[in-house]
């Protein structure tokens, strides 16, 4: 800024400026005005010193000239004369070129003074219209800011105001302590200590989106003192604002109902999440009892889409029986507590169920006490069973709270001390018992009681377990065990060993006699601890082993007793193993069996047995006759063996053999009945037919030997396929006609619908047929009739045949399928013996079975079972 200019107006041109003009403005105003005065001042300290060098020019430069050109006299004569004398005299005057140009410079000055004069009176009086204008305006602006700062400094209303270029925000005006509000300005900035946390939430939220984005807002705030403000944001070109305004009135009243309706709404929705994630089924329902809310849970109970609808729908939770029960317990009390049951989950429960009514409608909540109720009553099942299993124990128990009062005791408790029934149901003290026992002389007669008593006692201060010796004056003794409780109390269990002391004794006494009895046996044993050192040992040893006593006794090791028997065992290594498993250490210790073999011929049987105390036990036994007699037997069943095999081989090559004759002597009769050679009288044709039939019982016979051999070397197959029973069975008995028209006898057929088709093998089902159909006709009377029923039961075909003979007698019935046996019961016509042994074979290939009952009538009834779909079948089809 240039020398002499001053920084700022004086305070009257700019009194209050800096509270109602921007400060950009300000300091141009004042600047302007400065300027305008300097320059005045300027030109009232220019203009006299140029009227006075332009007097001086003038002075000087007509004197200049006069010296020139006049004289004295010529100088009176101009101040004497006239002007126009002066005329005449000037222009007698020569002036000369300096001249010129000094009067030329002298009008120049004269005229720029003038001009200059004249600027500056023109800008002078135009500063001074500006001055009073702006005086004008400052004054407005004064009156305005103070008329605003009278509207915002009022004691009912605060503004914040925020400058996007400060970021300290103006605070103006005051709110009242009653309504929560600090007076401190700094203390006020701080929302968050007097605003309540939701309020603040949403108030802050508000405000940074009025700041960044001018989105205004009015809301209501709540301070912590209880008071309401209402909050207005707004935006003023670069400025944001809040106006808080503290309610009164109506609208506090508004205020507080819409903040408590608010929080109403949020504490609902709360409470809402909160039922909506409970697995207990709540409801709200109207006047009219109708629902208008239900949580998840209750949808999910009566199996609904959604909360939704269950609304639309009305679903109850409850039958009608149930709710007129809740609807009885509302009239009585305007509530209902109870259980009742319900289908929940498709699943019916036992529930608690708690409903409320008031004017506006009601609530409800069940909560399902199934699986309580189960563990409750598993509880009271297991203590019952507890109870019931101590009482049962021949062992006193006694159980005392933590008041050292009796809770629980067993029969054997009141049985042991003999005490008033009566008197242990009243739940006496610990104490009580006590004296009790001492009264009925169940206790010894301690010469201290009252020390000994509140010594047992003390068991209830202590945290381990005691045990206590008890020696009763009826000879017993007892092993008192006292263990405390965690949550106090103690149980008392009297333990009578006095039998396990005498068994102690007597356990001594046993093992002097078990000593001697050892000492007197023949098999040899030998007991030896983990290292080897043999314990015990009996005289049976030293005379299997051929050793002298004194060379194993007691504390002996084992080393020692290998190296007297080196030499004498045929297999070394076996004795070596015996060493290894009684001074090993292997886990799992198992009984072991073996053979010695002596250089004598002896053979030694032995067992090392492990016992409880990682001993081992070794008997040694002599076998040698027992080896011998086994060989024997082994010899003798390799030669019975051996002659079953020839007797199997012998029929079959004989059965191979007769069949050529025999072929050759069926096909003669067969060549005689056909007439080809002749005619035949009636006794010729008698005797042929008995030709044909003994040849197909041969035939029959011999047929029956091969399957028998040919299963017994496993090379049969079957060939499984689907055909119809009834036209298999009667091809069977038509082959039989001859037979059972020679003997009188009738075959009856029927088969049941469900039973018409089987999954076998044809050819021998046929024979199993063949063979039933002729033991029946063997056991049947002349005139006798045959039944043959086909049926299904349980996946299984059963095919029966029975007869109207004697019956098969329980005693023959287990040898019946035996091969080579016949009965003989009867009038039965005793045949090979093969047929139902054939008939076994052929089931069994079939995985059936064939069994012999009773008919219903009387004879024998045979019973084959069939699988309807046979595993070999189903895999042959796939």
């Amino acid at each position: 800024m240039p020398k002499g200019i001053p920084d700022k107006m004086p305070d009257r041109n700019c009194y209050g400026i800096s509270k109602y003009c921007n400060p950009v403005e300000q300091d141009c105003s004042n600047t302007k005005v400065s300027w305008f005065e300097h320059g005045i001042n300027q030109c009232r300290q220019i203009i006299p010193h140029l009227i006075f060098a332009t007097g001086s020019l003038m002075i000087s430069f007509p004197s200049a000239a006069f010296a020139q050109t006049a004289n004295s006299d010529s100088i009176n004569l101009i101040n004497a004369a006239n002007p126009s004398g002066l005329i005449e005299i000037l222009a007698q005057i020569s002036v000369g070129s300096s001249e010129v140009m000094l009067l030329a410079l002298f009008g120049g000055a004269m005229s720029f003074a003038m001009m200059a004069a004249f600027w500056l009176i023109r800008e002078r009086n135009r500063v001074t219209d500006e001055n009073r204008q702006l005086r004008q305006s400052l004054s407005n602006y004064k009156a305005t800011n103070e008329r605003n700062e009278a509207l915002v400094n009022v004691a009912d209303q605060r503004v914040v105001l925020w400058n996007a270029t400060e970021r300290a925000p103006i605070v103006l005006g005051s709110l009242s302590t009653a309504c929560g509000a600090p007076d401190s300005k700094t203390e006020f900035l701080g929302f968050g200590k007097w605003i309540t946390g939701a309020s603040c939430e949403t108030f802050e939220k508000a405000l940074l989106d009025l700041r960044q984005r001018a989105v205004a807002f009015d809301m209501a705030l709540q301070t912590r003192g209880g008071g309401v403000i209402e909050a207005q944001g707004r935006t003023s070109g670069a400025y944001a604002f809040v106006r808080f305004i503290e309610l009164s009135g109506e609208r506090a009243a508004f205020a507080h109902l819409e903040a408590e309706h608010t929080g109403l709404l949020a504490t609902f929705d709360s409470i809402q999440n909160l039922f909506d994630r409970l697995d207990m089924q709540v409801w709200l329902s109207k006047k009219d009892g109708s629902l208008y809310w239900a949580n998840e849970a209750y949808a999910k109970a009566v199996d609904a889409v959604d909360t939704v609808a269950v609304i639309n729908n009305d679903a109850r939770l409850f039958d009608r029986v149930e709710r007129e029960k809740i609807q009885a317990g509302i009239k009585v009390n305007k509530c209902f507590s109870g259980q009742l049951p319900a289908i929940i989950c498709g699943d019916r429960k036992i529930v608690d169920v708690l409903e409320v009514t008031s004017e506006n409608g009601g609530a409800g909540i069940a909560v399902d006490k199934s699986a309580i109720e189960k563990v409750r009553n598993t509880l009271n099942q297991t203590i019952a069973s507890h109870a019931t299993t101590l009482d049962q124990l021949t062992t006193p128990i006694a159980i005392f709270d933590a008041e050292k009062n009796l809770q629980f005791h067993n029969s054997s408790f009141q049985q042991l001390w003999k005490l008033n029934p009566d008197f242990l149901e009243s739940k006496p003290s610990n104490a009580d018992i006590l004296g009790a026992m001492r009264e009925a002389k169940r206790l010894p007669p301690y010469p201290d009681w009252r020390i000994w008593r509140d010594g047992q006692l003390e068991i209830y201060q202590a945290l381990e377990t005691r045990i206590d010796w008890w020696h009763l004056p009826d000879g017993k003794t007892l092993r008192v065990v006292v263990s405390p409780q965690a949550l106090g109390g103690a149980t008392w269990i009297f333990e009578d060993v006095t039998k396990e002391l005498e068994l102690k004794s007597s356990y001594n006494s046993l093992v002097r006699v078990q000593g001697e009895t050892l000492d007197h046996l023949s098999e040899a044993i030998a007991v030896f601890s983990s290292d080897g050192i043999l314990r015990l040992s009996n005289p049976a040893l030293w005379k299997m082993l051929r050793v002298e006593s004194s060379d194993i006794e007691p504390g002996t090791h084992i080393s020692v007793l290998t190296e007297l028997l080196t030499g004498k065992f045929l297999s070394p290594d076996i004795w070596d193993d015996i060493v290894g498993n009684i001074t090993g250490f292997d886990d799992e210790r198992s009984t072991k069996v073996g053979r010695l073999y002596l250089e004598d011929g002896k053979i030694i049987e032995f067992s090392l047995v492990p016992l409880p105390d990682g001993r081992t036990m070794v008997t040694f036994l002599d076998v040698t006759a027992n080896v011998n007699i086994e060989l024997a037997l082994t010899e003798r069943n390799e030669a019975l063996e051996e002659a079953g095999n020839l007797k199997n081989q012998f029929l079959k090559h004989v059965s191979y053999e007769l069949r050529t004759p025999l072929t050759t002597i069926s096909g003669f009769g067969e060549l005689l009945s056909m007439r080809q050679t002749g005619k035949l009288n009636a006794v010729q044709n008698d005797y042929l037919n008995h030709i044909n039939t003994s040849s197909s019982v041969l035939k029959a016979i011999i047929d029956d030997i091969l399957d028998l051999a040919t299963i017994d070397a496993g090379a049969m197959e079957l060939e499984l396929q689907k055909f119809e029973l009834e036209p298999a069975i009667s091809n069977v008995v038509n082959k039989l006609s001859a037979i059972l028209k020679e003997n009188h006898v009738t075959v009856d057929t029927n088969v049941n619908s469900a039973a018409r088709h089987l999954i076998a093998d044809s050819t021998r089902f046929r024979q199993i047929i063949y063979n039933l159909i002729s033991n029946a006709i063997k056991h049947s009377p002349d005139g006798g009739k045959i039944d043959v029923q086909c049926s299904a039961e349980n996946n299984s075909i059963l095919i029966s045949v029975s007869d109207q003979g004697p019956g098969v007698p329980a005693n023959e019935r287990r040898l019946i399928f035996s091969r080579f046996e016949s009965s003989t019961s009867g009038n039965s016509r005793k045949g090979a013996g093969l047929g139902l042994s054939i008939v076994k074979s052929f089931m069994e290939l079939h995985d059936g079975s064939v069994h012999v009952e009773s008919a219903e009538s009387r004879g024998a009834k045979f019973v084959c079972t069939f699988p309807a779909k046979p595993d070999e079948f189903r895999e042959a089809a796939q």
